[in-house]
């Protein structure tokens, strides 16, 4: 690509210095994983990080409360939920599942005039497109709503020079932006480019022709909608606009495609190097001959999606965006296969330095999380490798068969078969189908879903209580049957492994065949040969599946070893087994690579624990599964926090120093002569024992074993499953520490993408905690102490930065609490002040009927209460307490005589007391608190209660609180004939 004059940086920094000069503040982009939005899969407007602006819930302290104008280019990942345009990536110019969205934002600052001004002068004056090939919308109306075209946008863009008939009416799809089923929302206008000109294209807007996009949408915030789909307007005005940078770039730098423009060509470049492939040269449909274009344009979009999605915190797996991540990487790796002949395994994390080299100087997280990126990509990768191929082959049997069949269709379950047994999303296998002109049913797909999930959960419960082979069925294995016991070593080996039936067992007895078992029902194989890990050594069991391609599949639920014959126990999905089959045995890698982290992790910090605690520490027991390791050793005392943070760092450096992980088959006697090899007490090992080393080669501590040095190392005798380096643990994060029995302590840890879930977790606490201490004090941080407390208490973090937190926590309720007791002392002060100077000044009055300015303070009521209730019972107090500040309401809980606390709906809230004191001398006279309280009830709402002659309850009417204070005031005149 030649020199072009608007860059894709200088366009983006352009944008920036334009709205900088127009007094917009230039934020950075929000996460594009919204982890405190769970109605959003992933970021997918450039508004998403300022919605709490927009709907009033953002909190004083936060530093975008303070915006005006700001200005940004926000990451956005449209590939799943509402807004999906993953099926369009690849096969035309403009669609992608990752952009960036230039915005510009006004928070009730200026509006349409000034808002439609900007982007016309930024478009045609500073980037200098054609205004003549710009087409401008505005909402036409809507009169089932009763909104009225938006005429005031129309004649603001003929005001600055747009021709009428480029000036366009759109519907309420086009022209009307909401936020969701509620919320604010408003008409918008949109800026159109005609990539051809020289014609009149008024008629290609918004017709979804590749020719004529749309650039810029500018939404004039003024609506809310409410529950009832009715509309009011906001208080205040917004100005939200978004214009897509790469459909931008492309019109600056005249290119058909956005594909074509320098927003792709370095990543363009990459991609051929690494396949060989031809060079891109930007071709559609019918054009694209040899579909390898195609591939490139999914290649490069999805490996942006994929690096940004993963480094702002989302980590591939089988749920919810974790899912649309794992679909995003194995539609791109089918690609890069299938078209590009491209070596499956670590291809997506060659292109990624191409990647952070071109995006890294905007998005820095890009730098700073290349290495986890790039580990992530990899295992998800070879994951689904070891499948593809066969994966395929697989499709390819069943397309042909459809054509011999003449068949247009794939059926649903061969569909959801080809995911459950080789891991193909169903959308890849729509690809895969649409190839080869056939169709899917997606309802046939969620029936044979159902049906598995069905016959899982059937057959779950008989596996998980599946009879264990006895010392009789084990002696019939070797002596009768003469059955060699199983080979296992394959489980220590990355892959797939083949093995052969020997034995059907269902729970009783062993057959040849299942041909006469009943379908869904929990059977146990016995294999030669198998890669699946036996539970044993406090790691759990592998599933996964034992299959003969496209004839069997076995899902393996559950894995036991019984005196060396290893029990495969789950249920045949389809198919039938018969003693002498050929199988192919497939442990779930993406469930084994975290235990194996977990394992790793646990021999690391059994070793930090003794560095740090001493040699009397001794293994009592552990627990290794895919979410985290639970380790129980001999200590008297509580691990003191000082104690706990050196065991975490020195763990922690033992696994960035990426130190390898040696095994060797040892001799028992030679084993247990290495300097501090470490054993479970009382545990019965065999001959030769596995000896596991974190560092040091096992055979070099063998030739001197009684060497001290050894003990700066980690060995164990261990069976179980490893990484190949420490480094692959990423990172180890202690959550509990407690005592299980006497002398006997616990520690649960987080290891790999877990411990960085919690560390990010902790980072949005610690945001919380920043806001809550910034907040004045006041109601709202009172509420806010209380609230957080709660949150803190269910926080699941390092034990360290806990402890922190609850120190940082109570250093803020102290002063909560010391500020509370020093404004209430002041007033209640006031308060008794107030009452005593209205019977100063009116010396026979006998009752006090008013609205205190001390706002929601029980303990002043009661103060002035205990007063007059021992001072001066000739007098009656009747009190509202409440204030309103800066539109926020205080809240409290007030006792007394008669007390009321009147609250609102949570965007305005105001909350207010009522007290009284009946004397004696009014009691005398027929009236009671009952009736007194019972009348201003009906006017602020609520109930009272209490026992003669004190009365207290709570209101829902705020707004109407004068009118209570008139109420009262008619009531006492009315019987006491003041």
């Amino acid at each position: 690509m030649g020199e072009v004059k608007w860059p894709a940086a200088l366009v983006r920094k352009t944008f920036f210095d334009f709205f900088d000069q127009r007094g917009h503040t230039i934020v950075p982009s929000g996460s594009v994983v919204p982890h405190n939005d769970p109605s959003l899969l992933f970021t997918n407007a450039g508004m998403n990080q300022f919605k709490p602006i927009f709907l009033g819930t953002i909190g004083k302290t936060d530093p975008m409360a303070r915006l005006k104008r700001a200005a940004d280019s926000q990451k956005v990942i449209r590939a799943g939920g509402k807004h999906n345009d993953l099926d369009d990536v690849g096969k035309d110019s403009y669609h992608h599942t990752f952009f960036e969205m230039l915005g510009n934002w006004s928070f009730g600052d200026y509006f349409k005039k000034e808002a439609i001004a900007m982007s016309w002068e930024l478009l045609t004056s500073v980037y200098g497109l054609d205004p003549e090939r710009l087409y401008v919308t505005y909402f036409e109306g809507d009169s089932s709503l009763g909104l009225e075209p938006d005429l005031e946008a129309k004649e603001l863009w003929k005001a600055i020079g747009v021709p009428e008939d480029q000036i366009l009416p759109g519907n309420m799809k086009d022209n009307f932006w909401e936020m969701g089923d509620q919320g604010p929302c408003g008409p918008c206008s949109e800026v159109h480019y005609d990539k051809i000109g020289g014609r009149n294209a008024a008629d290609l807007v918004n017709m979804d022709d590749a020719m004529v996009v749309e650039i810029w949408n500018i939404v004039f915030m003024q609506f809310d909608r409410q529950k009832d789909k009715s509309l009011k307007t906001l208080p205040a005005k917004h100005i939200d606009t978004g214009m897509g940078y790469e459909r931008l770039v492309s019109a600056l730098q005249n290119t058909q495609s956005n594909y074509a423009t320098d927003c792709f060509t370095p990543l363009f470049k990459q991609i051929q190097e690494v396949t060989g492939a031809r060079l891109y040269t930007d071709k559609y449909g019918k054009d694209d001959v040899d579909g390898i274009d195609t591939a490139y344009r999914v290649i490069a979009d999805h490996i942006r999606t994929l690096s940004f999605a993963i480094s702002d915190g989302a980590v591939p797996n089988n749920d919810g965006r974790g899912y649309v991540i794992r679909r995003i990487l194995r539609r791109g790796v089918r690609y890069a296969r299938k078209y590009m002949n491209a070596e499956i395994g670590s291809f997506f994390s060659k292109i990624l330095p191409a990647l952070v080299d071109h995006m890294g100087g905007q998005f820095p997280e890009l730098v700073k999380k290349q290495g986890d990126i790039k580990e992530i990509l990899d295992e998800e990768e070879e994951a689904f490798s070891r499948t593809l191929d066969r994966g395929e082959a697989q499709f390819e049997k069943y397309a042909a068969k459809a054509a011999r069949d003449n068949v247009k269709k794939l059926d649903g379950d061969i569909v959801w078969r080809l995911y459950d047994t080789f891991g193909f999303p169903v959308d890849l296998t729509k690809l895969m189908a649409d190839e080869r002109g056939l169709d899917i049913d997606e309802n046939e797909v969620d029936v044979a879903k159902e049906k598995a999930r069905e016959a899982s959960k059937a057959v779950k419960d008989s596996v998980e209580t599946f009879s264990k082979l006895n010392v009789h069925q084990i002696a019939e294995l070797e002596q009768q049957r003469k059955v060699a016991r199983t080979n296992d070593d394959a489980k220590f080996v990355k892959g797939d492994s083949k093995g052969k039936v020997q034995l059907i067992f269902d729970g009783k007895t062993f057959h040849n065949s299942t041909k006469d078992l009943q379908p869904n029902t929990a059977i146990g194989l016995l294999l030669d040969n198998t890669n699946f890990y036996a539970e044993s050594g406090g790691q759990v069991a592998d599933t996964g599946r034992i299959v003969i391609d496209d004839v069997v599949e076995f899902k393996v639920m559950e894995v036991q070893n019984y005196g060396g014959y290893i029990l495969h126990s789950g249920y045949i999905e389809y198919g039938e087994l018969k003693a002498g089959d050929e199988v192919i045995c497939e442990y779930d890698e993406l469930r084994r690579s975290p235990i194996r982290n977990n394992h790793s992790g646990t021999h690391v910090l059994n070793h930090s624990l003794r560095q740090v605690l001493g040699d009397d520490i001794n293994q009592k027991g552990s627990l290794v599964d895919n979410e985290k390791l639970r380790f129980d050793f001999s200590h008297k005392t509580q691990v003191k926090i000082e104690e706990l943070r050196k065991i975490e760092d020195m763990a922690n450096a033992y696994i960035r120093r990426n130190a390898k992980i040696y095994s060797k088959d040892v001799d028992l006697d030679l084993a247990r002569a290495i300097e501090g090899v470490r054993a479970v007490f009382g545990e019965t090992y065999p001959n030769p024992v596995r000896v596991v080393s974190v560092g040091m080669d096992v055979d070099t501590m063998l030739k001197d074993p009684k060497k001290q040095e050894w003990r700066q190392y980690s060995v164990e005798f261990c069976g179980g499953t490893h990484v190949e380096h420490t480094g692959l643990i990423k990172e180890l994060v202690i959550v509990e520490e407690s005592g299980i029995a006497k002398g006997i302590r616990r520690i649960i840890a987080y290891t790999g993408e877990a411990a960085h879930q919690v560390q990010r977790e902790a980072t949005e606490f610690n945001k919380k905690l920043d806001a809550l201490e910034a907040l004045p004090f006041g109601s709202e941080k009172e509420a806010q102490v209380k609230a957080v407390s709660q949150d803190l208490s269910q926080l699941v973090v390092s034990t360290l930065t806990k402890d922190e937190f609850n120190q940082r926590f109570q250093k803020i309720s102290t002063s909560v609490v010391n500020e509370q007791k020093k404004r209430q002392k002041a007033e209640a002060k006031t308060a008794l002040d107030t009452v005593l100077k209205h019977f100063e000044k009116n010396q026979d009055s006998k009752v006090f009927v008013g609205k205190l300015p001390i706002g929601g303070n029980a303990k002043a009521l009661t103060e002035v209460i205990k007063h007059f209730q021992g001072k001066d019972k000739e007098k009656s107090v009747y009190m509202f307490g409440g204030s309103k500040e800066e539109s926020v309401v205080v809240h409290g809980v007030f006792v007394g005589s008669v007390g009321y606390h009147v609250t609102s709906p949570p965007t305005h809230s105001e909350s207010h007391m009522l007290t009284s004191v009946l004397s004696q001398h009014l009691s005398s006279r027929g009236v009671t608190a009952e009736q007194w309280a019972a009348s201003v009830s009906e006017v602020v709402g609520g109930r009272s209660g209490g026992k003669e002659p004190s009365r207290q309850g709570q209101g829902t009417n705020p707004e109407k609180i004068d009118e209570g204070v008139e109420t009262a005031t008619k009531w006492l005149n009315e019987k006491l004939k003041l």
